[in-house]
């Protein structure tokens, strides 16, 4: 089915009807704990990342943005149009494929989507592989993939419920409510049922020190407000065999400013009056079923992303004259066919994904522009476990894409098509020590944005765009212990390279003033993660625990059709850290104390064309938080309330030039489970 089968890989060698039931991805990976909230793992010969929303302690229901950048490896930063973007290992954002329970969301218009609206409420877990884990999940998917699930798979008898609201010193507000449950059994099989809703108010992020804002109110950056509801449904009927039916609806409603870019003498004055995005899928699984060359399985499903948005831009920043408004009305269908076989000891999986894409313009008083992409995608994974401690994974996959409506813009750019291929091991050396290594090499085609949309007349289309082609390699070790006296800890250790061709860049064009994308850089980046925790004991909840993440990378970028010294990435530090100190106290109460390092970076300052040095930050965070346990059995199960002080030094942190990250904030959070 569409909603669970990019995540178990290539190097799961269990036989086809386990590999397909709800816990495949947990064996697959092999996660080891780092923490109560994640673990580390590894996935067809690249590294992995486990969270675990409900847990996080950002909010009761975080947005995706808020996840990430409590989730290790992931850079997320906002740009000028007020979105947030994701970066890993040096990659641009739309490098990194976000699927939310299994549709991909980041095919579209842009081929990217803005994780600051993505609501993860009632999720069960979030998947971040750094590298490529699989070929088989979808075009475009080069070096990282972020995949949320709400299966509704598995939910207790007596049904289950979730809530939690927090608020700030600000009076921003979040809600949310939830609720799970096991139905009925019959045909075989038990049917399940999840829902959630939340709704988040707030009238802006706290201004940090020494960062300008002439227009800030009550010591609120000016642009960040944000209302917004989002709610989602899921249901599905499964047997022993893993046989299946499923259907799942999301969707979000929301209205936000734009915060201007603070260093600029004429920054962007937008809004966002409506941004607005709903996903449906409905999935099968024939389950196992033998025939002469083994056992298989076969998941078909089908995915609907719709979105509309309106900006509007202002002649000042009194927010009150509209001198303008661009509208973006988008539909992606996505169809997805996955075949399992056994042949022998070997596992085979063979997949076609397509992907038809429609988007009407509109930048008024002009009518609509339509166009339309066409991604498709299809690939061959084969794992072999070479003995009972070592697996050999490889694939190949061919990708295509054309463009039959322009906007009217000519000429059209011609049918592409790429082959890509992998290939990963893993070898236990023992139950503690695991090894592993990949390689990879795919290509990503330009969005319809960037071949031809004109932006309100600030670009020149170019249909000319090749595809980006970006070979990476990684290998690593994980390590896990268990101390009969002192607890578990854990360590994982990866290194990687990634080298990204026919890199699209944006160039200046004179007679008349336009941006124009072209392809044109080779960006290289290289460099170590580090994940590693510690627990003093043997329950997380009641011990001290130590934690911690690093990002140490050099990223090299040079213009391959010209002679010249390499030169240095926009927003995109090449060190970054975070470490986290947990420590028990007297009546359930357990204390964290968080620091987060950002390195030096570099932004292209947009008055003087030149760049900019952002200087090296150390943020701490600092939490106290009380779990009181309600009952074993019943619709809650535990109260658990938490006082948070981040950015305690209200330390200016910068995501690129003039956008700086939220100052000095107090929360309190209440969550029901």
């Amino acid at each position: 089915m569409v909603a669970s089968l990019s995540l178990p890989a290539a190097l799961n060698a269990q036989a086809v009807g386990d590999s397909l039931r709800r816990d495949s991805t947990a064996r697959a990976l092999g996660a080891v704990t780092v923490s109560t909230t994640r673990s580390a793992g590894i996935v067809g010969g690249a590294a992995a990342v486990v969270v675990t929303p409900m847990e996080l302690r950002s909010s009761p229901a975080p947005l995706l943005d808020q996840a990430l950048r409590e989730s290790p490896f992931v850079l997320v930063r906002q740009n000028s149009r007020g979105e947030m973007e994701i970066s890993v290992r040096g990659s641009d954002s739309r490098q990194a494929a976000v699927l939310l329970d299994g549709v991909p969301i980041t095919l579209g218009w842009d081929h990217r989507t803005d994780p600051s609206l993505i609501p993860l409420t009632g999720s069960e877990r979030m998947v971040i592989v750094r590298g490529l884990g699989s070929l088989l999940n979808g075009p475009n998917t080069l070096g990282g993939t972020i995949e949320i699930s709400h299966d509704a798979f598995g939910q207790p008898v007596g049904g289950q419920l979730w809530a939690g609201a927090g608020v700030d010193q600000f009076g921003s507000t979040v809600g949310t409510f939830g609720y799970g449950r096991r139905l009925a059994e019959f045909g075989g099989g038990a049917l399940s049922v999840r829902t959630g809703v939340a709704h988040r108010q707030r009238d802006g992020v706290a201004l940090p020190a020494r960062a300008s804002d002439p227009t800030t109110v009550n010591g609120l950056r000016t642009g960040t407000d944000l209302q917004q509801l989002d709610g989602f449904a899921s249901a599905r009927w499964s047997n022993r065999r893993g046989s299946s039916v499923g259907v799942m609806y999301s969707a979000y409603d929301a209205a936000r400013g734009v915060p201007p870019e603070e260093h600029l003498r004429a920054p962007r004055l937008w809004r966002y009056p409506y941004a607005r995005r709903s996903l449906a899928m409905v999935s099968a699984n024939t389950g196992t079923f033998r025939t002469p060359f083994g056992m298989g399985s076969l998941d078909v499903g089908v995915g609907l992303n719709s979105g509309a948005f309106k900006i509007e831009t202002y002649t000042d920043r009194r927010y009150a004259t509209v001198n303008g408004a661009e509208l973006g009305d988008e539909r992606t269908r996505t169809s997805r066919a996955l075949l399992t076989h056994t042949v022998g000891i070997a596992t085979v999986r063979a997949s076609y994904t397509g992907t038809d894409i429609r988007y009407a313009e509109t930048l008024t008083p002009a009518a609509a522009a339509n166009y339309r992409q066409q991604l498709s995608s299809t690939g061959v994974e084969v794992s072999v476990p070479v003995d009972g401690r070592t697996q050999l994974a490889g694939g190949v996959v061919f990708d295509r894409a054309t463009t039959p409506e322009t906007g009217g813009r000519t000429p059209a750019q011609l049918p592409l098509g790429n082959t890509g291929w992998r290939l990963g091991a893993s070898h236990e050396l023992s139950s503690r020590v695991r090894l592993h290594a990949s390689v990879s090499e795919r290509s990503r085609f330009p969005a319809l944005r960037e071949l031809y949309s004109g932006a309100l007349n600030r670009y020149q289309p170019n249909p000319t765009l090749k595809p980006e082609t970006l070979m990476g390699f990684e290998g690593g070790v994980t390590i896990n212990r268990a101390f009969a006296s002192l607890g578990q800890s854990t360590l994982q250790v990866i290194g990687f390279r990634h080298q990204l061709d026919d890199a699209v860049v944006r160039i200046t064009l004179t007679n008349p003033a336009r941006f124009q994308r072209i392809d044109r850089d080779r960006i290289a980046s290289a460099g170590l993660e580090l994940l590693g925790g510690v627990v003093f004991g043997k329950d997380p909840e009641s011990s001290v625990s130590i934690n911690g993440d690093a990002t140490l990378q050099r990223i090299t970028i040079s213009d391959v059709t010209a002679t010249g010294s390499p030169r240095r990435a926009e927003n995109n530090p090449e060190q970054r850290g975070r470490l986290e100190l947990g420590v028990p106290l007297p009546a359930s109460v357990k204390a964290f104390a968080v620091a987060r390092y950002t390195g030096t970076q570099y932004c292209l300052h947009g008055d003087t064309s030149r760049l900019q040095q952002l200087s090296a930050r150390t943020v701490a965070d600092l939490a106290v938080q009380r779990s009181m346990p309600l009952a074993r059995r019943g619709l809650f199960r535990a109260l658990v309330a938490l006082v948070s002080f981040d950015n305690v030094g209200n330390v200016a942190v910068y995501d690129q030039c003039g956008l700086p990250q939220p100052g000095r904030t107090v929360r309190l959070t209440m969550s029901l489970r």
